[in-house]
Order: C-alpha cells, then sequence, then structure tokens
C-alpha cells in the first residue's frame, strides 16, 4: 500500500489522499508553477518582483559587547538594540551582488563553496549568490566537531569557505588539514569587523568587499542552475558515524518549499524569528517558502532568544520579546526546555501560585478551543508566560525529533498557539509528512506532504508487518522529487539507503511507522532502537527515552540495553537545581556540588523513583523502567562526540564512553537479584 500526500480532507476532517481539494497555498503554487518558478534563485526573483519593498529581513543591532571570564570559560554578554529590515528587492540585490562578486573571485558553475556560519541573513544572501551561479553550498552545523569539519571540507575539495569573524579562529586551525582551500571570505562583526587573525597563508576576504567587488562589474554572464543541478551538499550530523554529505537539487528544495506553503497560512504581515541552523535543510527550506509567501524574517540566535538567553546583558530584552514573531520552528527540545523552565519558575513562586497555575493549565488542555474563560486565563496568569516568545505566537512548526503528546499540550496551551509536527529527513529535504493546523490531536506527525510517497515495508524480526490490524506497521519508505540524489563520494552507503522499484526512487528511513484511518502516519519505533530482552521482550530505547525525558530532572538522557540482557540501565545529566532539590531530601546541603550528588547512591535511588512514577503515567510497560542509573554531572556536546550537531544522542559513543560505568550497573543488578 503507498500512502500519496496532497488531498483532500475526508469526513473526519482530517487530509488525507484524494483526487481533488485544495487548501490555502495553492493558488500561489499554481502562480509558482505559471511562471516557471523552478529553481532557487528564480523563487527570489518571483519574490522580489512581487513583494518589491515589503520588509523581507530583519537583524538586530549590536550597541556593546562584554566579556569575561567565569569558572575557566570564557563569557559574552551583549546589549542589543533596536531590528532594522531590508527589503525584498534589497535582498534580492545583494544576493546578484554576491553572485557577481564571486564571478571575480574566479569562482565559476560547477565549483563548491562551503558555508561555516551562523544563522543570518549574510548566510542566506551568499548561500543565494552562489546558487546563482550554479555554485553548489556544502553546509556545515557550526557545532560539528572539528574533525568532522575538516573532512567534510576534504571530502568535498572546496576552495573558498564562507565564514564569521566569531567562527573565525576555529576554522583556522582546521584549515592546516585541508589544503585545497585557499581563501575565506568573512562575515563581519558589527563592531570588529574581520578582527585581526593571522593568515597562515590563507586569503581573507570581507563580505562586504565581494559586495563591492560585484556591484563594480558589469554584464557579468549568469550561470542560472537548471532544476536538476545540485544545490545543496549537507552534511548531516551523523547520530553513529561520521557526516555524509546528503546531495540535494534544485528541484529536491523546491519540493519541499512546495509543502511548507500549503500547510502554512501565512501571509504579509507575519513574522518568523529565524534561530535554527540555515545548514539544515528544513530552516533553509522554511525560510524560501516564507519568501514566496511575502512573510518577514527576523534573524535570531539560541544565545539571544530570549531575555533570560545565555549572552543577553542585563537591562536587554531578548530578540523574541523585539521581533513579536507570529511564527517559529522548533526542535522537540527546545520546547521541552522552554516547558521545564517555565516549571521551574512556576515552582519557585511558592506553593499556592504553583497550584493555581496548574490547575489553570489542565483546564486549558481540557478545552482545547478557545473560550471566554481560557481569553480570562490568559489575561491572568498565561500571557506573562507569552510575551517571552513576543506575545503574538499563533503558529510553531516541530521537527527533528518526536515531540511527547505531554509537551505537545502544555506548550500549546501555555502559548495559545497551533503545533504542526512535521516529520522528514535530510535525505528527504526534511519533507514527508505534517499535521494540519487544524488538527487537535497530538502524537503524530500528519499525512504525507504534497508529491510524497509513502509506504511500509514489513520488518518481520521487529514484528512490524503492513497486514497488521488494526493499523498498519512497518518500516518507512518514502518516494518523490524530494529525494536526495545520495551521499557525496559514498556510493556503497547511497546504495544501502536508496533503491529503486517500480521506476520510483525510494529511501529506507529505518524508522518504524503505522498509519491510521485517518491518513496520518505515526512514528512508533525506529529499527536501531529495538532491544531483545533476556526473557524475549522487546524495548524500544529510543521510546523510552522520549517518555521520561519530560520530566523536569532531567536535562540528557540516553537508555541502554545490550541484545539478551536481562533489564534496560540508563545514563543521565540532570538538572541541576531539581537533583539539588532531592539531595536535600537525602539529607545534603543546598551548597553541596553536583559531581557529589551525583554519585551519592541514595540520591540515585531516588532519581529511580521519581523516573519510575513519572514512567507508570506516561504509559511506560514493567521492561521499560530502567534497573540502574548513572548521573553525570556533564553536560553532553556535540564538541564531546556524545550528541550530533543536531543535540541528538549518539548512543554507540555514548556506550564507548561510560562502558566502566554501564558494567558497574550490571553487576550491581546482578547481584541484587
Amino acid at each position: 500500500m503507498v500512502i500519496e500526500g496532497g488531498g483532500k480532507k475526508n469526513d473526519a476532517g482530517y487530509w488525507v489522499k484524494g483526487d481533488g481539494g485544495q487548501k490555502h497555498g495553492f493558488a500561489l503554487l499554481e502562480e509558482l508553477m505559471s511562471e516557471n518558478v523552478v529553481t532557487l534563485p528564480l523563487l527570489l526573483d518571483y519574490s522580489a518582483g512581487k513583494h518589491g519593498d515589503t520588509p523581507c529581513m530583519g537583524t538586530r543591532q549590536v550597541i556593546e559587547r562584554q566579556r569575561t571570564v567565569e569558572g575557566g570559560k570564557k563569557m559574552e554578554k551583549l546589549k542589543l538594540g533596536d531590528y532594522s529590515y531590508i527589503s525584498y528587492q534589497e535582498v534580492r540585490n545583494l544576493v546578484v551582488n554576491f553572485a557577481q562578486g564571486l564571478h571575480s573571485l574566479d569562482i565559476k558553475s560547477g565549483d563548491r563553496v562551503a558555508m561555516l556560519a551562523e544563522t543570518r541573513s549574510e548566510w542566506f544572501i551568499s548561500a543565494m549568490g552562489c546558487l546563482r551561479q550554479n555554485v553548489a553550498v556544502v553546509t556545515l552545523y557550526t557545532n560539528l566537531p572539528d574533525d568532522s569539519i575538516a573532512i567534510s571540507l576534504q571530502e568535498t575539495e572546496v576552495k573558498t569557505v564562507i565564514s564569521s569573524y566569531d567562527l573565525l579562529p576555529r576554522l583556522m586551525k582546521v584549515l592546516p588539514q585541508c589544503p585545497d582551500v585557499k581563501e575565506v571570505i568573512v562575515i563581519e562583526d558589527q563592531l570588529e569587523g574581520t578582527g585581526s587573525i593571522p593568515e597562515d597563508g590563507i586569503k581573507l576576504i570581507p563580505f562586504k568587499e565581494v559586495l563591492s567587488l560585484g556591484k563594480s562589474c558589469e554584464n557579468v554572464a549568469e550561470a542560472l542552475p537548471k532544476p536538476e543541478d545540485l544545490a545543496i551538499i549537507m552534511y548531516t550530523s551523523g547520530s553513529t558515524n561520521q557526516p555524509k554529505g546528503v546531495q540535494l537539487t534544485h528541484t529536491n528544495v523546491m519540493s519541499a518549499i512546495k509543502a511548507y506553503i500549503i500547510q502554512a497560512d501565512l501571509t504579509v504581515g507575519d513574522r518568523y524569528l529565524a534561530y535554527l541552523p540555515l545548514a539544515h535543510v528544513m530552516e533553509l527550506a522554511t525560510e524560501l517558502a516564507l519568501i514566496a509567501m511575502n512573510v518577514t524574517i527576523a534573524y535570531s540566535s539560541p544565545m539571544t532568544l530570549t531575555s533570560n538567553s545565555p549572552k543577553i546583558m542585563k537591562g536587554t530584552l531578548g530578540d523574541a520579546k523585539i521581533a513579536h514573531p507570529t511564527c517559529m520552528s522548533a526542535v522537540p527540545l527546545i520546547l521541552e526546555r522552554v516547558i521545564k523552565g517555565v516549571s521551574a519558575a512556576v515552582e519557585n513562586q511558592g506553593y499556592l501560585k504553583a497550584m493555581l497555575f496548574t490547575k489553570a493549565l489542565k483546564y486549558k488542555q481540557r478545552h482545547e478551543r478557545p473560550s471566554f474563560s481560557s481569553r480570562v486565563l490568559d489575561a491572568i496568569i498565561f500571557n506573562k508566560v507569552k510575551d517571552e516568545l513576543g506575545g503574538q505566537l499563533r503558529m510553531m512548526v516541530v521537527g527533528g525529533a518526536p515531540l511527547s503528546p505531554e509537551i505537545h499540550n502544555k506548550f500549546r496551551a501555555i502559548f495559545g498557539c497551533t503545533i504542526q509536527v512535521g516529520y522528514g529527513a535530510t535525505e528527504t529535504s526534511a519533507s514527508i509528512t505534517s499535521m494540519d493546523s487544524d488538527d487537535p490531536r497530538t502524537g503524530h506527525c500528519g499525512p504525507p506532504n504534497l508529491d510524497v510517497l509513502v509506504k511500509l515495508r514489513d520488518w518481520v524480526e521487529g514484528g512490524y508487518l503492513s497486514t497488521d490490524t488494526p493499523q498498519p506497521r512497518g518500516e518507512i519508505i518514502v518516494g518523490g522529487p524530494m529525494i536526495s540524489k545520495g551521499y557525496y563520494k559514498l556510493p556503497k552507503e547511497t546504495d544501502e539507503a536508496f533503491v529503486e522499484e517500480d521506476g520510483v526512487r525510494w529511501f529506507l528511513t529505518g524508522d518504524i511507522g503505522e498509519f491510521d484511518e485517518t491518513g496520518v502516519l505515526r512514528v512508533i519505533d525506529r529499527k536501531k532502537d529495538l532491544v531483545k530482552l533476556e526473557n524475549g521482550e522487546y524495548v524500544s530505547l529510543g521510546n523510552i527515552e522520549s517518555r521520561l525525558k519530560t520530566h523536569t530532572l532531567i536535562e540528557s538522557l540516553c537508555v541502554i540495553a545490550n541484545p539478551g540482557a536481562k533489564c534496560v540501565v540508563a545514563v543521565m545529566v540532570p538538572v541541576a537545581e531539581q537533583l539539588k532539590k532531592i539531595g536535600v531530601t537525602c539529607g545534603f546541603h543546598e551548597d553541596t556540588s553536583l559531581k557529589e550528588l551525583c554519585n551519592d547512591e541514595k540520591v540515585k535511588t531516588c532519581v529511580l523513583e521519581e523516573l519510575k512514577s513519572h514512567g507508570k503515567k506516561q504509559g511506560l510497560g514493567r521492561w521499560d523502567f530502567p534497573a540502574a542509573i548513572h548521573l553525570t554531572p556533564e553536560p553532553w556536546t556535540p564538541e564531546s562526540g556524545l550528541v550530533t550537531a543536531a543535540l541528538k544522542i549518539r548512543r554507540k559513543n555514548i556506550k564507548d564512553h561510560f562502558r566502566d560505568a554501564i558494567m558497574s550497573m550490571y553487576d550491581k543488578v546482578s547481584k541484587s537479584e
């Protein structure tokens, strides 16, 4: 059975496969098709011609920077001013100038240029300038480990890297391993320009100089790409091995853009706060779709997003409070942290206020539709919380990992916005399925997107079959125009992940899914996460983690079970404030170090009891509960290799890193039996 996206609503009111029907955004798609907008540069041309002087991109002014050292770590605080915006036409002019500047630097059609920079307007302008000359863009996460950056640059043999003032010192340390790189285009800092980094044989070119070179050029022949030309080599963060370069054509990315356009109810006057990595196709396709829809983009950073963000100077408001976004994108981890932050703040206000907040939240969660009562509760309780994200948020798009129903419900109730969960992969241009904005349910990720083909393939070993009742289940296989050409210079890995069947190119996701009667997909497991215990019971490590992580005590969690083990165990990074509360109940002083608390057996027992109680409420079964836990005070970062650049856990690396602790846990469990 193959399910195809792009249909109409059924009698239950949900979007499923159909032979007709139309939704908001289809008119725009028809206009794009009639204008023959089939590549990313043509999309920008269309938008600039149609939206002209409308504000397109905004950047916040940096007024002052303070640098300090705290606990041996360098810290930076910023005093920020207002946003200043440039129009659609101005963005296009800058892109054309940058493209012509590249030509003057002898960067030609068919070349590759790497991008290692934070999400900002210059990233977008640089990338679009490259694409305008049919130069493929190699995108790198800024938090990739140095060795992964070096491998990516070596593999693609780029001679030019576009980076930023902040990342230049780090890049210069990596470049001795990359002999092909000859020049770096540096996006200047507002206060310090390009700085004074030694060149070490590498030519440093300011971003503005490239714009000036292009502006002074006349009659430069454009090498506009064709739909099938390579646009992006996007390096995935890799949860098991080294990053792989996913090759995406203009057709691939345009397919994801079209899907977003018909899912999002946005138009002129809407404002989007951009802070996720543009180095990932989810954010890149989103911003391009928004530009087609005449939405204004305000650039931000996870470090300056809210007034409590790490780089915000005291007395300075966070970006969200200044930009007042009506729409945002997020990964589940961001929503989890927001909810945990709200919960902690409420607890600190005392028992009475915490009780009132909890009861009001439960009431709003029970009553999905807006009512007079919910508006009163907003005015009295929730508007102060909403204001942290600008107070005008009405749409949140979530992707990158499963979102727990609990977090989904709480965030929607507190912030009063729709949450559209999407499912995709870099190999599918981040486009497989997405929820409809009118769907009040949780725990699923919607029907297939426009032009997407999805089928479920039997996985007999794991017990998932397309003939299962009441719902068909199996490995999720995806086909359609959004499917990547494969991995750059990795033919073996490409052949393992992509197959040709019946004239369709399919990507094997490795995820296990099921369709319900309304045509929506639920991702219920992952092949690599399913482990068979000694007693024959299967446990899903990813499912256990996603349910337990909703507890405010957990910062990071990895559940582990070797095949044939008697039970699962866990390694966890606790939230310091929450663990200290448990420590007090165990007889420790409030100023006891986090390391000492993590090593105490009584504290570990209390943590396990907390997680067991929480897990029961989350519907976990008997064999899902960790029999032992190891607490570690050190946060997991991409630099440590324990999580990916997208902050997904790297299970094998964690097992290797904590091998002794895991063996010790299993020894204690065996002795206690």
